[in-house]
Formats: C-alpha cells, sequence, structure tokens
C-alpha cells in the first residue's frame, strides 16, 4: 500500500445482514465457536445480541436486505442461501426498543408495495424508531419474486427503474402532505390540527394514482433516511436522482474511485450537490491474532461452501437459469436483469470471466483478500481504501457465524480504528440521518 496521509478519514461502518441463517456467506450459520445462539437465528435473543454489539461499537445501524423469492431450487433450500428470510419490519421496533443509539434500515420493493403502504409503514417505523429508520430502495431482481406476486416475470430492469422514479415522486409527496407545523394538539380548543396544512397529493403517473394525504403524523426525521444500490448506469442515475447514500461494489481503488467520480457527475447533472451522496462499500474482514491464523480460518470457512451453492447464489442474484447456461463459457454476453452492477464489475476486471470463476468470490472473497489479517493490518487496509479510493465507509458482512463475528469485530477491531481517529467512539445527534451527515 502507498504511504499514510497525514489526516486520517472518519469512515462509518454499518452491519449487514438478513433475517434468516445467514447472509451473504453461504454456511456462516454453521459450526459457531460460541454456542450461546447456536441455530437460534429465529429468536429474539440473536438479533438483540447482534444489535447491542453494533451500538457498543458505535456503528451507524444494522442494515436488512430482503427479497421475496428464494426456495426455487434444491441448493438454495439445502444450504440455506438467502432463504428462508423472514420480514424485518416485524423484528426492528423490538431491536429498536433494546437499543438507544443504534440505526436501523429497511430494504422495500417499488415493484411489489404500494407507494402509500410503504410510506405509512416507514413513517410509522421513523416514530417507533425515535428518528433511526432508513429505507433501502430496490426495484427486485428475480423472476421468483414475480411469480409469488402473480406476474410470470419482472418488467425489463430500466423500465423497473422508470417506475422506481414515479413511486419516489409519489412517496415523497405523501411524507410532504403535512406541514410541519399542522399537528396543533390544542387542549383549550380541542382542535387537533389545522386542515389547511394537511393536503391530498392527487397524484397521477404512467402506473400509479394516490389522493393522500398520509395517515401517519411527520416523524423526527420527515421522511427515511434513503439508501439505494444499484451499481448499474441506470442504477447510479436513480441514486443520483433520490439517494441519500449508496451501497456500492468496486474491484480495487481505481474502480472505487471511478465509481466516485461518476456518482459525483451524476448527482450535478441531477442539480444536486455532489457532497449531498454518501458511498459504502461491500467489506468481509476477518481478524486474528496473527495474518497467518486469520488467513487459516478464512480458507477453512471458504473451502467448505460447494460449487453447486454458489452457483445457485450467482444464479438468484442475477436472475439466470442455470440449465440454460454453460457456467464454464465467458458472460460478457449475457443480459442480466438482476443485479446488473454487480455482474459488470465483474466484466469489467476480466471480459472473459466464466459464471463458475465469478461464483468462486462472489460475495465471499478470495483466500488471498486484503482484509484478513490483524486488527492493524485491517485497520490500516481500511483507511487505505478511503483515501485512495474515496466514499464514505463501508457496510460490514459477516465472514461466519453472526454473532460471534460481529463481537470480534466490536472487540478486536473497533478500538484500532478509534485510537487512530478512523471510527467514533460516540453518536452526535439522535437521528440515522445526524450519524450519516454529522461525523
Amino acid at each position: 500500500m502507498p504511504k499514510r496521509k497525514d489526516t486520517t478519514p472518519h469512515i462509518h461502518f454499518t452491519g449487514f445482514m438478513l433475517y434468516g441463517p445467514a447472509p451473504h456467506m453461504i454456511n456462516s450459520w454453521v459450526y459457531p465457536e460460541d454456542q450461546m445462539f447456536a441455530g437460534k437465528w429465529h429468536e429474539t435473543s440473536y438479533w438483540t445480541d447482534i444489535a447491542q454489539t453494533l451500538e457498543r461499537g458505535c456503528f451507524d445501524m444494522l442494515f436488512f436486505a430482503d427479497g421475496w423469492g428464494g426456495g426455487t431450487n434444491s441448493a438454495s433450500k439445502r444450504y440455506a442461501i438467502q432463504f428462508p428470510t423472514h420480514d424485518p419490519l416485524e423484528l426492528v421496533p423490538y431491536l429498536a426498543a433494546k437499543t438507544d443509539r443504534l440505526g436501523f434500515a429497511v430494504t422495500m420493493s417499488t415493484s411489489f408495495y404500494p407507494p402509500y403502504m410503504l410510506a405509512r409503514k416507514l413513517q410509522t417505523l421513523d416514530h417507533v424508531t425515535d428518528g433511526r429508520i432508513g429505507w433501502n430502495i430496490v426495484c427486485s431482481l428475480s423472476s421468483g419474486e414475480a411469480r409469488n406476486f402473480g406476474s410470470e416475470n419482472l418488467p425489463e430492469h430500466d423500465e423497473r427503474y422508470d417506475r422506481a422514479d414515479e413511486f419516489l415522486d409519489c412517496v415523497n409527496q405523501l411524507w410532504e402532505s403535512w406541514e410541519p407545523d399542522a399537528m396543533q394538539m390544542d387542549m383549550e380548543t380541542g382542535q387537533f390540527a389545522d386542515p389547511d396544512k394537511i393536503h391530498k397529493i392527487n397524484f397521477e403517473g404512467r402506473w400509479i394514482k394516490c389522493q393522500g394525504p398520509l395517515n401517519v403524523a411527520p416523524s423526527p426525521q420527515g421522511k427515511p433516511y434513503i439508501f439505494q444500490a444499484g451499481g448499474s448506469e441506470r442504477g447510479k442515475t436513480f441514486a443520483a436522482t433520490h439517494a441519500e447514500c449508496v451501497f456500492a461494489t468496486a474491484a480495487g481503488t481505481k474502480q472505487m474511485r471511478e465509481t466516485v467520480d461518476d456518482l459525483k457527475s451524476k448527482l450535478d447533472d441531477a442539480g444536486r450537490d455532489p457532497k449531498m451522496l454518501k458511498v459504502l462499500w461491500g467489506g468481509q474482514p476477518l481478524v486474528a491474532a496473527s495474518e497467518s491464523e486469520a488467513r487459516e480460518k478464512f480458507q477453512a470457512i471458504r473451502a467448505r461452501i460447494p460449487i453447486e451453492a454458489k452457483l445457485s447464489l450467482v444464479a438468484g442474484h442475477f436472475n439466470l437459469n442455470l440449465s440454460d447456461i454453460n457456467v464454464d463459457a465467458p458472460v460478457a454476453g449475457l443480459d442480466i436483469q438482476g443485479t446488473r452492477g454487480m455482474f459488470e464489475m465483474y466484466v469489467k476486471s476480466d471480459p472473459n470471466v466464466t459464471l463458475r470463476q465469478i461464483a468462486e468470490s462472489y460475495l465471499s472473497g478470495s483466500d488471498d483478500s486484503p482484509m484478513v489479517g490483524t486488527p492493524e493490518q485491517v485497520a490500516d487496509y481500511f483507511i487505505y481504501l478511503i483515501e485512495e479510493g474515496g466514499g464514505t465507509g463501508f457496510q460490514i458482512t459477516p465472514a461466519y457465524y453472526a454473532p460471534q463475528y460481529y463481537r470480534d469485530f466490536v472487540e478486536q477491531l473497533v478500538p484500532v480504528l478509534q485510537k487512530k481517529g478512523a471510527m467514533r467512539t460516540t453518536y452526535e445527534g439522535s437521528t440515522l440521518r445526524d450519524y450519516m451527515n454529522t461525523w
């Protein structure tokens, strides 16, 4: 790595999970060294431990990815590949009551939620969490999700984003349908609200019609903090229009810098201040007392994942039917209707890459990952990535059993990052938006 700069960047950290047995690392639910929560991923005590650990480590938030597909092939069921997934919207209020400061973000699809329902649920969650809620906008990615809602396929990739643009216009108008001082609750006159300050929106677009107003009072943040993860050109244009923070992936600092510069340019084109958008990179570090110990552990974790399971995960995210594809042929010509940004990242690094080669490292890293080592080594690598590649911080995915992984991260890596001035030691403000914007 090049020589460190004099000023250490402030780095944000969020914890990535699915409300299921494992998020990205296949079989990460297997062989926990600490048996406290073995097999209890569906119990609230498991999630309380994770949330309170992240809060102890001053993470910005616990983020829940989500989807309505899965379980459509044998491998996904055999190896719990992002299946089953319970509904995190029901879990977040419980965890908010068990924590004081930690933020939470949930994934909700513009393809299947009606705008009014989504706006109402998120505004209510912002009340229940005291302003600590965020929304990760997705348009859904798999044909399996479509079939669970009565359609054979999803609309084309870019059309889903076109509809999402309209969806955001509608929900933003709903969140703004109450003026800030509309609720009066005047005990003397008995007037609850000024009716002239609560408005119908009478929204009518190509896909969406909605009268309004929203029947939820203004919440602490006014609206949830907005995340988005689309890495395709259309996805980045959508993010530049609507998002406050983007979840991004890149292969090395050169791609990181190109992504950041591209997003800034798109924000400028959209008439927004490029400084308004935060960028969080995916990260799956593993630390131990020595580098050799960390690498041996990481290699053992990766080695127990069957190639059948790895290919199933990739096919699900790219929305591909493996029976129609030669997994050992170059993938550059495939028409990807799923997570196009991740696919393009691999092809950009190697135009001749095959699906099997992608599967070997997809969301699980490689045995020589520079994020594996001692706490000092990994902390320095995080700092280097932000200094050279840009961005705001990292979305951390467990490399092994989640409660134990996050405890190890907070107890071993966080103190080193804090000592270097790269990670906060206390929360500033009281809302998720405060955390993301004030440090």
